[in-house]
């Protein structure tokens, strides 16, 4: 159905290009761009589906309200939005081809996509599963991180702004509200939407990357429980919900969410930017590993009071007339009243004598006091009631009382147990554990309760207890736990013990993407410079292996660094012909190709009498993968082909001389038409010396491949 104002805007069209003095381009734009339809209105403009003539291909092209293009400011915010998108590369990112000027009409030309946004996609399925969440917020995070990596903060992050086509990729659209930023920049207007819009745009402070952190966090919340954040009868409720609440845990909408998906939902969407992710490459970390591992403990949560959760944030005078014009800017909006209209007399009183008059401030203190007297109030009658209710569901208050038996293994059991286990485990007592500070601790693992530093059974059934700095002085000789420590993280400790350090990055096919491949020392308080290598992952840089026999083991050493590869693991055996401590084998030919970032082990001489050691052998070629597949009909018929499943797996076929070897890599599940699955696989291992193979999602009902992906692998020592 055409709309008034979409006929109104056509009409508009017309009547420009019929001004132009070739009348047979009436139907086309800048006399290639031919429009097939209107497909979208936004605040700023109308959006059409053209054809391109020139370039044989359908193109959007999205064009500037007539009543906006008067204005000098809206085109230079309606030009940043074509700027902003050719200049950021990247296949989650919406292209931009084309900026035009004709006269009054601004339009830009973009990349038509046949598909849904993912607004739709939610209300269409209600939820969407921990799958597809994690699988399409991936894919969002890395045009994010995209955008980022060119200055570009998008503002306005939401499911309306995001796209999925047919083949299941996703894409981020209209930047129009995206600006090039720098270390002073400050955003003059508040620009975003209520519903996911971040506390520091609405306070009108400064907006960094971090504010697009937010967004995705509440856009992610909607995906995963089918619901917006924060719900209200007028924006400026809604928008105080932002200011004064963090999100509510995703499981009371959802109790099947991934614990490793919640935790990053309520990272990514924490009130205080300096709580949330620092980064998208730290958010794509996290969401890589978190179907492999749906607890999330290795999630590094931020360091805040467990209290603050329920915490009510103070909103001055000055912030109050900014949030009501925030307000007043979206009540203009679809499915949104004005605040005065849905205000009963005795709000708008409230209103007219504590905002608009600028007598908030003096009423304030007496505000918090009855608030507050209240509040313990309510509280105090809920304990009673939940202490009645419960007691025969919980161990007597007097059998854990203070200096019991009970008490003293309580506190034995939980030193060196991570808070969130530890309080699960008390849940039963009803014994709250409260988080009073960090320290450094010898025998507590980082992140860990170090002590218990009060007993307060007796009052308010509830433990105090430290945190975990880890030691003073940093070990690092353990390096199988080194590489599997974030350099984010460490970069933390590092910077709490006010050590120096320097870092070098390397390509390490074993090593995650911005892990610590290895450190110089054994312990952060040995004499000299310290210094991390970090790894850059796999590369797609192809090397030729240098030939290192007879070279002496240091020698060996930098001819790797130099064609950036890897020492593997060394064995030495006895040798008359060969100096000690030179080469005499190693596990990759000279001349052969190889990726950057792998290793190689070596054989070194122990001379004629010296000692043998022969490492053990390690399997040697890796491959990786980040792809998506999205579950389709089997064909056969239904009576309702939406509601279809299939028990799908995900497998690994390889060709060796001894036949076909099958690698299960995902066990067969029951997913519903639709359903995008992740293919997500840092480190894939394959047979050795077979540098081909193919990743497949197999009917497992009907024995058929649905899809299959070419992936090759490549030798890492042995």
């Amino acid at each position: 159905m055409i709309t008034l104002e979409v006929e109104a805007e056509r009409e508009r069209m017309v009547r420009e290009m019929s001004n132009k003095k070739d009348n047979k381009q009436i139907n086309r734009l800048s006399g290639r761009y031919e429009i097939i339809e209107q497909i979208g209105v936004g605040g700023m403009s109308y959006v059409y589906k053209a054809f391109d003539s020139k370039k044989k291909k359908v193109v959007a092209i999205k064009i500037l309200k007539e009543e906006l293009a008067i204005d000098d400011d809206f085109v230079k915010k309606f030009k940043s939005e074509a700027l902003a998108c050719k200049d950021i590369r990247q296949e989650n990112v919406i292209s931009a081809f084309d900026v035009v000027d004709e006269g009054n009409m601004h339009y830009i030309v973009m990349e038509y996509i046949d598909g849904t946004t993912l607004n739709k996609y939610i209300k269409q399925k209600g939820k969407l599963s921990n799958e597809e969440t994690i699988s399409i917020s991936l894919q969002v995070a890395k045009g994010i991180k995209a955008a980022h990596k060119k200055g570009i903060i998008h503002r306005d992050i939401k499911p309306q702004n995001i796209v999925i086509n047919d083949n299941g990729i996703v894409k981020i659209t209209d930047f129009g509200i995206a600006r090039a930023i720098t270390s002073t920049t400050k955003n003059i207007s508040v620009i975003g939407t209520v519903h996911y819009i971040s506390p520091e745009q609405v306070r009108n402070t400064k907006v960094d990357f971090r504010s697009d952190i937010y967004s995705f966090g509440c856009t992610m919340y909607e995906m995963i429980t089918g619901e917006v954040p924060f719900e209200g009868d007028a924006p400026l409720d809604i928008i105080i919900s932002h200011l004064r609440n963090n999100l509510k845990a995703p499981h009371l909408k959802n109790p099947e969410i991934y614990g490793s998906l919640e935790k990053i939902i309520l990272k990514a969407a924490r009130m205080v930017p300096r709580e949330r992710y620092q980064s998208m490459d730290e958010m794509i970390s996290d969401l890589e590993k978190a179907i492999s591992d749906k607890e999330g403990t290795y999630i590094r949560e931020s360091n805040y009071d467990e209290d603050e959760e329920g915490k009510t944030v103070i909103i001055t005078d000055d912030d109050m007339k900014v949030i009501k014009a925030v307000s007043e800017k979206y009540s203009n909006k679809p499915n949104y009243k004005s605040a005065e209209e849905v205000l009963t007399p005795e709000q708008q009183e409230f209103y007219d004598k504590y905002i608009r008059d600028g007598a908030f401030k003096h009423h304030m203190f007496m505000r918090r006091i009855i608030f507050g007297a209240i509040i313990a109030v309510v509280l105090l009658i809920v304990i009673m009631i939940f202490i009645a209710l419960d007691t025969r569901k919980r161990t007597p208050i007097s059998n854990v009382a203070t200096g019991s038996s009970m008490v003293n293994n309580i506190v034995k059991s939980i030193v060196g147990l991570d808070l969130d286990f530890a309080s699960n485990l008390l849940e039963e007592y009803g014994i709250r554990l409260n988080n009073v500070g960090e320290e450094y601790s010898d025998t507590a693992e980082y992140g860990n309760i170090s002590r218990v530093v009060n007993d307060n059974l007796s009052t308010d059934m509830s433990l105090d207890v430290m945190i975990s700095k880890g030691p003073k002085v940093l070990d690092f000789t353990d390096k199988a736990k080194l590489q599997q420590t974030r350099w984010s993280d460490m970069l933390e400790r590092l910077k709490d013990r006010g050590l120096k350090y320097e870092v070098s990055e390397i390509y390490d096919i074993n090593v995650p993407r911005g892990n610590i491949v290895g450190a110089n020392k054994k312990k952060s308080d040995e004499p000299g410079q310290l210094v991390f290598t970090i790894s850059r992952g796999i590369s797609d840089q192809i090397k030729t292996m240098p030939n290192l026999i007879n070279k002496p083991v240091a020698e060996a050493r930098e001819l790797l660094a130099a064609n950036e590869l890897v020492l593997g693991s060394i064995s030495y055996v006895r040798d008359m012909m060969v100096a000690e401590n030179h080469v005499i084998s190693q596990s990759v030919e000279q001349g052969t190709e190889i990726r950057a970032g792998s290793s190689v082990d070596l054989i070194l001489s122990s001379g004629i009498d010296g000692v043998e050691y022969i490492a053990e052998k390690k399997k040697t070629w890796h491959s990786e993968l980040s792809a998506t597949y999205r579950v389709v009909a089997s064909g056969e018929p239904q009576e309702n082909s939406s509601n279809e499943t299939l028990i799908l797996q995900v497998r690994l076929v390889q060709q060796t001389s001894e036949g076909t070897v099958y690698t299960e890599l995902m066990e067969p599940q029951e997913y519903k038409v639709g359903t995008i699955i992740p293919l997500i696989f840092t480190n894939l291992e394959g047979e050795e010396k077979v540098q081909n193979g193919q990743v497949q999602v197999v009917d497992v009902e009907r024995d058929r491949v649905v899809s299959s992906i070419n992936v090759i692998f490549w030798p890492n020592g042995g």
